[in-house]
């Protein structure tokens, strides 16, 4: 039995923790987007999340040294070349420059290898991924609240030294929750995907759920924070579905919200829910629609970063745009949104659910999680948040085959 792989001299031992997996944890945690915007001036070389790649390309390596005709490493082989395909010729169609189709590539299609990976070491590299995923959510709650008595002026500050100017302004003006790592909608995915992996690890590997009060905290308190409505509702439906027969979680989680309320921290989010549920955006699809300027072809798109093109008939047409299903049908077409949104949400939800030994609980965090990453644009920004749903996916998967095993 081999005891590891080797790459240049370096000897990956299947006991220890995955490598790829830590290079995605650093280039997500660490060498973020705002990060490496400090770093690098130029846009492309900030927009790729380069340690993430390189994890990726290590995968990979895995794969192709020892390929097996499986499902699903046919499927993923074949559904990346058709993607590639697509996007190739909607970039080309559009006229559009080689640098938006790397960003799209190393942004969208290659965080897709995660979902069809098996880590090495599962129990100990999945405990890991699970602590990292607390620690930065954690750090990111407890300099929110404080930021919250200065008027987000340190996360400004953060924004201003990335030269980020958009950021630094709308932190300014919000009152939700910015963060090192960006938007109030992102960091409502962290906290989901935190609160998700961590009562799923306890669940299926530790037997025990102890620990669960702290969580539930921590992220409660950072999902107010971000003022997100979906995730709010989501992380309430986890909530209930998880701790349904234990009356003490039950009672502590709603004291917490109890005190979150008479704090104020949700009464935002309350006003919020009672205008649009959508925050505009299907209203402006509705403008933009009714141009006529809008048009969809099944094999290829207008090209990345063509939902800007709209901004004739309004300045924040673009917003109508950030459903993914609807950004990749015109930036990409029907058919590229139609395989991606398979591959990375249908297919694995569906391998969860006919299962040998179906597990509702990691089906449940799995459709919360992506039903929050699909109401905004994320993913579509083809930076860092199809990384972090594609780490999050590899955990879920890597669960579900300790639980078979």
């Amino acid at each position: 039995m081999r005891e590891g792989v080797k790459i240049k001299g370096l000897v990956v031992n299947k006991q220890k923790i995955d490598l790829p997996i830590i290079f995605i944890l650093l280039g997500l945690f660490v060498f973020n987007s705002f990060v490496r915007q400090m770093l690098f001036p130029s846009p492309l070389p900030y927009q790729l999340n380069l340690f993430a790649f390189f994890g990726c390309l290590i995968i990979a390596y895995y794969k192709i040294y020892g390929i097996r005709l499986k499902v699903e490493n046919i499927w993923l082989i074949f559904g990346s070349i058709i993607l590639l395909c697509l996007l190739m010729m909607s970039e080309i169609h559009a006229g559009r420059m080689f640098s938006g189709f790397i960003k799209v590539f190393v942004g969208l299609v290659v965080p897709l290898i995660l979902l069809y990976y098996s880590i090495r070491n599962k129990e100990r590299t999945i405990k890991i991924v699970v602590n990292v995923f607390i620690v930065v959510s954690l750090f990111v709650v407890i300099l929110g609240v404080v930021d919250l008595f200065y008027g987000n002026i340190i996360i400004s500050r953060f924004y201003t030294l990335a030269n980020d100017l958009k950021y630094t302004n709308m932190a300014l003006s919000s009152s939700r929750l910015y963060s090192y790592l960006g938007h109030p909608l992102y960091n409502a995915e962290l906290f989901l995907i935190t609160f998700g992996l961590n009562y799923a690890y306890n669940d299926i590997v530790k037997k025990s759920h102890k620990g669960d009060i702290w969580i539930i905290l921590i992220c409660m308190v950072g999902i107010a924070l971000t003022m997100s409505k979906s995730a709010i509702a989501l992380y309430f439906l986890m909530l209930c579905v998880f701790y349904i027969k234990n009356i003490m979680y039950l009672i502590f989680s709603l004291m917490i919200t109890a005190g979150a309320y008479f704090f104020g921290l949700f009464d935002t989010v309350i006003s919020r829910f009672q205008g649009s549920l959508s925050t505009g955006r299907n209203e402006m699809w509705d403008v933009v629609k009714s141009s006529g300027e809008v048009h969809f072809h099944f094999l290829w798109g207008s090209g990345s970063d063509s939902k800007y093109s709209f901004s004739f008939i309004s300045e924040w047409a673009r917003a109508a745009f950030e459903y993914p299903f609807r950004l990749f049908s015109l930036e990409f077409g029907i058919l590229f949104m139609i395989i991606i949104m398979v591959m990375t949400f249908c297919y694995p939800a569906y391998k969860i659910l006919r299962g040998r030994k179906r597990n509702l609980v990691l089906f449940v965090i799995f459709v919360a999680v992506s039903l929050h990453v699909n109401i905004y644009n994320g993913i579509g920004t083809y930076m860092d948040s199809m990384y972090m749903f594609c780490l999050f996916g590899c955990m879920i998967m890597n669960l579900y085959k300790l639980r078979e095993s």
